[in-house]
């Protein structure tokens, strides 16, 4: 890979670098390094996937490249930087009536795991191919037991994989782990698959990946590149490259936890990140771009559940739809905290809490009538150490705390879309407010004490008295020209014009 690197300056010295990644309608630009790859083809192969092999030489070195980056963060604003993924490769539109298939959800689970499957095992390979194709007419129990894996390791067994390349079809996971004590390790590998359930790593039942130097590409639907299955797995991935590239195909889908670290990404048409109830993940270093939704849709998809936790350190998030918020919550209570992170959105909306979920479909905001156990999401995001731009927008009674924490800065305003919702607003001493239109808080915090790094730019800031008694219900002046006024309830709301909005 090559590094094309332009220096400037930046108010946060940990400010990531521009990363380059583009796919049609994207914003940003990925282009293929032919040096990045050097690919064999059998004497009597045709031109298919299934046929093409790394040698072991010239497996890409995505450590390397990653590592290097941080490097640059201290002292670089822009960088571009070439990236690969299998696709790159292997011509999806080889495999798109594969990857348009549409798997069938409405039947009955299956609650025992299929025979066969080595107990309390060891199983290590290097520099091998592994190639699987057919479907499974049962969606379920290839999602579930990963009966249909390219790779299936459970029951306590180990698993370690290095130099590999995993190419799948017709709907099946590359690496599969279920159960408590069941571990898989791969690296300096490469996974590409087309059809639907076809994730790259899915750990499931409790059980557990690692994976470092990857290479992900999944063409189907709802074929995520690193995903956890219910009972909780986990995945710990750094140092790797992923593309998803249809409707329900995120770079991570948390049912569990999950780690990743140095990981640059493209969800074409799907969230980086999906959430089904109280789960957690935590991404560091990373720069991850998202085409349908949200930059992550954290829900419950049967009553609301609290607990979900998602952290992200030195990222990048990216969304590109006009009508994608950068994070999405809905009939969930969940906690963010965001450091050194940047939010770039094309909506210019930062956050929506929602009374509403994700459907078995993954391609829209679910209303009461597709589960009325519905209830008004819940969240808390603390921000430090970050330039945000954007809006707050609540939904049927939602709630969204805002804190602003060291040296972070803040331009947007918060109001809601339909019905009432309900904001609380926290500045510390170092953080600054920018006011991009008249705005309504319950509980409005600031340690400064003056108010004074709320710019208004002529806009009013109504609190609610009643919880903000350290303002004693007095009107105070904002820089800027606009006033904090008090008001003893939320009878009104701030609703932005009508030309916007998605769900």
């Amino acid at each position: 890979m090559s590094t094309d690197v332009e220096e400037g300056s930046s108010h946060h010295t940990k400010q990531l670098c521009g990363l380059g990644v583009k796919y049609e309608n994207m914003e940003y630009i990925m282009r293929r390094s032919d040096a990045s790859f050097s690919v064999k083809r059998s004497s009597e192969s045709h031109e298919t996937a299934s046929n093409l092999r790394f040698s072991s030489s010239s497996l890409p070195a995505i450590h390397d490249v990653l590592s290097s980056l941080i490097l640059l963060w201290t002292t670089v604003v822009l960088a571009s930087i070439t990236i690969d993924d299998p696709s790159d490769v292997t011509d999806p539109s080889l495999w798109a009536a594969d990857s348009a298939i549409i798997p069938n959800y409405d039947i009955a689970m299956i609650f025992v795991q299929p025979s066969g499957i080595t107990q309390e095992g060891s199983f290590s390979r290097s520099y091998m191919t592994f190639d699987k194709s057919g479907y499974s007419a049962n969606s379920n129990e290839a999602s579930f037991w990963g009966s249909n894996a390219a790779i299936n390791v459970a029951k306590g067994s180990n698993a370690v994989f290095d130099h590999v390349n995993v190419t799948i079809h017709n709907g099946a996971a590359g690496l599969y782990s279920y159960e408590s004590n069941t571990v898989i390790n791969v690296t300096t590998s490469w996974l590409y698959s087309s059809g639907p359930v076809s994730h790259g790593l899915y750990a499931s039942g409790n059980g557990t990946i690692y994976g470092s130097n990857l290479q992900v590409y999944s063409g189907g639907q709802r074929s995520s590149s690193f995903s956890g299955g219910s009972p909780a797995g986990s995945d710990y991935v750094k140092d790797s490259v992923a593309h998803a590239a249809s409707i329900g195909s995120a770079t991570f889908y948390v049912l569990g936890s999950i780690y990743a670290r140095n990981v640059i990404s493209v969800s074409e048409k799907d969230p980086v990140v999906f959430f089904d109830g109280a789960q957690s993940a935590t991404l560091v270093h990373c720069d991850c771009t998202a085409g349908l939704l949200g930059g992550i849709a954290m829900f419950s998809s049967q009553a609301r559940l609290s607990g979900a936790s998602l952290n992200l350190t030195n990222t990048k998030f990216t969304t590109t739809g006009l009508t994608m918020p950068a994070l999405w919550f809905g009939n969930v209570i969940a906690d963010v905290a965001l450091k050194s992170t940047q939010l770039k959105t094309a909506s210019g909306v930062l956050v929506v809490a929602n009374f509403s979920q994700i459907t078995q479909d993954f391609d829209y905001y679910a209303s009461y009538l597709d589960n009325n156990n519905l209830q008004p999401a819940e969240v808390s995001i603390s921000v430090s150490e970050s330039d945000l731009v954007g809006d707050l927008v609540v939904y049927n009674g939602s709630y969204i705390r805002w804190s602003l924490e060291d040296f972070s800065t803040w331009s947007g305003t918060a109001y809601s879309s339909y019905g009432k919702g309900f904001f609380d607003i926290d500045l510390d001493s170092t953080s600054n407010w920018t006011m991009t239109a008249n705005t309504i808080v319950q509980n409005l915090t600031d340690t400064m004490g003056t108010l004074n790094n709320i710019q208004s730019r002529g806009y009013n800031l109504y609190f609610n008295s009643t919880v903000s008694k350290w303002l004693r219900g007095k009107t105070i002046g904002l820089p800027g020209g606009g006033m904090a006024r008090p008001i003893p309830y939320t009878s009104g709301r701030v609703q932005r014009p009508a030309q916007f909005w998605m769900v």
